[in-house]
């Protein structure tokens, strides 16, 4: 039997863009979330701000409602967008891949739907919209007995992730051309960052349209994950685009790139992967995947260079301070060129 957990629901009023970013911040930090995988915290924290932004974009206004749920052993998250809008007059249609009524190649409902475990869309012209997304724990949420959760790989238990984004357009863009994903994959996690050429909406566009074609073929091949985004930049304004695998299993770190992005490890043996000269869609020179062991305590850092490398030694140090969306903030506050759009994915490695 499906039950709403004894926490309240919290509520989000979307009325504007602040609005939105404040929800996307909030929600991976709620309680009914504690139970999430920092990966799976991320995905809502996605969720949020795609359906937050289909109720700013088609509706003007609207909110958003998170509440906890239980069904047996298992935990999970209801998260629902509501909005008094148009309505969306052909819901199959809305839910194919890349179907954009706007024109526009943000993940749409289709994506949403691939990162939840189960959605539903309640929509009519003219009588608004109303979107359920739920996401289950991938075990039972309980501590003990025959149904326990299975204990983690003595391996994988060695060393956990902890992991976060962020991402702010150059001014006065009020969108950026970078795009950032993490997503499970076999054996791991998948890292992307992607520096679309120049700024603004057409920018915008192609780094939303590349994450994802990487998140449609996602794998550990970063090779051909590479060759798959070239192909599909063609004819565009062309693209920098850097990706790592951490194989959970051995604790090891792959990384390949094209274009200005990089990747640091700071730690007891600090690291620098070096990403190949070229842009995506116009020059592809072969990948060149490199590896690196990781260790707990170690921070890894992959950044546009829309983000200043030059950190002093103390800014570093006190680095490894925080929290990893806390690092990430901070590295687009203090390192972050006022004149370029700037991201970073941010891992702390955890003993």
């Amino acid at each position: 039997m499906l039950n709403t957990s004894p926490d309240k629901p919290v509520f989000f009023r979307l009325q504007s863009n602040l609005d939105l970013r404040v929800a996307v911040l909030e929600v991976p930090r709620l309680p009914c979330l504690a139970s999430f995988n920092k990966v799976d915290q991320t995905l809502m924290a996605t969720v949020a701000a795609e359906l937050g932004s289909n109720i700013l974009k088609y509706a003007g206004q609207g909110r958003l409602r998170v509440q906890g749920l239980q069904d047996g052993f298992r935990s999970g998250v209801e998260l629902v967008a509501e909005d008094q809008g148009p309505g969306i007059p052909d819901i199959e249609k809305a839910m194919q891949e890349h179907y954009s009524s706007s024109g526009t190649l943000g993940m749409g409902l289709s994506g949403v739907q691939r990162m939840v475990s189960d959605m539903q869309v309640v929509s009519a012209p003219g009588q608004g919209t109303r979107i359920v997304a739920r996401k289950w724990t991938a075990a039972p949420a309980c501590a003990t007995g025959s149904a326990a959760r299975p204990p983690r790989p003595a391996a994988t238990a060695a060393l956990q992730l902890e992991i976060a984004t962020a991402n702010r357009p150059c001014y006065p863009e009020p969108v950026s051309g970078d795009s950032t994903l993490v997503l499970p994959v076999a054996g791991g996690m998948l890292l992307a960052c992607i520096d679309a050429s120049g700024h603004g909406k057409k920018a915008h566009l192609l780094a939303q349209q590349l994450a994802e074609c990487i998140r449609a073929s996602a794998s550990p091949d970063l090779a051909r994950l590479l060759r798959t985004a070239h192909a599909m930049a063609a004819g565009t304004i062309g693209a920098a685009m850097s990706l790592a695998f951490v194989d959970t299993a051995s604790a090891e770190l792959r990384f390949a790139g094209i274009g200005n992005i990089r990747i640091r490890c700071l730690g007891s043996t600090p690291w620098t992967g070096i990403a190949r000269e070229g842009v995506l869609g116009e020059r592809f020179p072969t990948p060149d995947v490199q590896q690196f062991a990781l260790h707990a305590d170690d921070l890894v850092l992959m950044f546009s260079d829309g983000v200043r490398q030059s950190l002093s030694a103390q800014a570093v140090a006190r680095l490894h301070l925080g929290s990893a969306q806390q690092i990430a903030d901070k590295l687009l506050r203090q390192a972050g060129r006022a004149t370029d759009d700037a991201s970073c994915i941010v891992v702390k490695c955890r003993p």
